[in-house]
């Protein structure tokens, strides 16, 4: 009854539905990959019931489509104060940065994993991590993070594996990086939230962060604007720019925060990412994405990224392009492109390296701005108009898959 079965216990009927599921789940797929795919999984569901494997990749669609489409998401909080259920592919990961514009002081704090077990630098980091002392009403998983400062001199607090784990709720909700005695927490609810620092238990660094007076204080871009390759994937995430007040080591300090949550189905390719604030007020915002290598194929893109700003006001930039190169033991980097030119020095550096099947690299620049130059309209800026100005440049390289 309901057809022959195969050595697993499958009708063909079976088979067809699984099919018609995948192809749902897969995006724009040729019907030979679909075919691979199902094969793939038809391998490894050997010992498990069809009704069982059938609801775990429905509940996987599910996930995927709550993720990619921020339905569950009202507000931005409710997305950057969450651990999720990953899908396939899934990768989640939170980046706060802190700038001091016109001086090298910055902090800046990255945790992330991955619904496939990744080693990051001599670190397995699992998927579900113990709970620890005080923590029953946390949810808390394992997770890569690297909170680091530079004032003066380089501090690294946390490196490679730790824990990021959520409590409370409202104004009362935490989200905690930490490392055995070392830990970041952020506290609070939109539109002010509070981000302590601490080694040993002590305190290193403190920001009251708050909308800026002027421009977006938040951004919420529903998809990316283009994957070329990687079609039926996709990423959301959500940004703060804030302003914030605060102290590093007992010093007072002020300046723009950055406060960011990517939740991404798709695998790491190269990108580099620059983000550059002006003592005036003006940010500069460019990202790359390059899924077919440095010089190769279409770039990807988001929506939020490639601007300057001023006043409150972004100028859109188009067609820009990165270069670096060695200057002695000094790395530069130059973003040019039409009504653009923007060279910058690195002053210090923090790499981390990741592997799963392949090994992806990861390197945080922090840099100070030596030219700039805009044409907005019939307006050209210089330093001179937007003040002295220091930031930050990802260069990622490598695939994560």
């Amino acid at each position: 009854m309901g057809g022959e079965r195969d050595m697993n216990g499958h009708t063909g009927a079976d088979w067809r539905k699984m099919k018609k599921a995948a192809e749902a789940w897969l995006g724009p797929m040729s019907k030979a990959g679909i075919n691979r795919r199902l094969r793939q999984w038809k391998r490894s569901v050997s010992d498990i019931s069809w009704r069982r494997s059938a609801s775990a990749l429905t509940e996987r669609m599910r996930a995927m489509k709550r993720l990619l489409e921020g339905r569950e998401y009202p507000h931005p909080d409710s997305f950057f104060f969450a651990i999720e259920d990953l899908p396939y592919m899934g990768k989640e990961y939170w980046f706060l940065h802190f700038v001091v514009p016109g001086s090298d002081e910055q902090v800046v704090i990255t945790a992330g994993r991955s619904q496939e077990p990744v080693k990051v630098n001599k670190t397995k980091v699992r998927d579900v991590a113990p709970k620890a002392a005080g923590d029953k009403d946390a949810k808390v998983v394992d997770c890569a993070a690297v909170c680091w400062m530079y004032s003066g001199k380089k501090e690294v607090f946390i490196d490679a594996g730790g824990q990021v784990g959520l409590s409370g709720k409202g104004e009362s909700q935490r989200i905690f990086f930490r490392n055995a005695q070392n830990e970041m927490s952020m506290s609070g609810a939109y539109p002010q939230f509070d981000i302590v620092l601490k080694k040993g238990g002590h305190e290193v660094f403190y920001a009251n962060a708050r909308p800026k007076k002027r421009g977006l204080p938040w951004e919420m871009p529903p998809r990316m604007i283009a994957s070329p390759i990687f079609k039926g994937y996709d990423a959301l995430l959500v940004n703060y720019y804030f302003d914030f007040k605060g102290r590093m080591r007992g010093k007072p300090v002020k300046g723009r925060a950055y406060l960011q949550k990517v939740v991404a189905a798709i695998p790491l390719a190269p990108w580099n990412w620059v983000r550059l604030e002006f003592a005036k007020g003006a940010t500069l915002d460019y990202f790359a994405g390059k899924p077919l290598g440095e010089n190769a194929g279409p770039k990807v893109r988001f929506p939020c990224n490639d601007f300057v700003e001023i006043d409150g006001k972004r100028i859109k930039m188009s067609d820009l392009e990165i270069q670096s190169f060695m200057d002695g033991e000094t790395r530069r980097w130059v973003l040019s492109g039409k009504n653009l030119f923007v060279s910058m020095e690195s002053y210090s550096l923090q790499p981390f390296s990741m592997k799963q099947n392949t090994v992806f690299q990861y390197d945080e620049y922090l840099v100070r701005v030596k030219d700039f130059v805009l044409r907005g309209g019939k307006k050209t800026y210089t330093l001179k108009d937007l003040g002295p100005a220091s930031g930050i440049i990802e260069d990622a390289y490598g695939y994560l898959l």
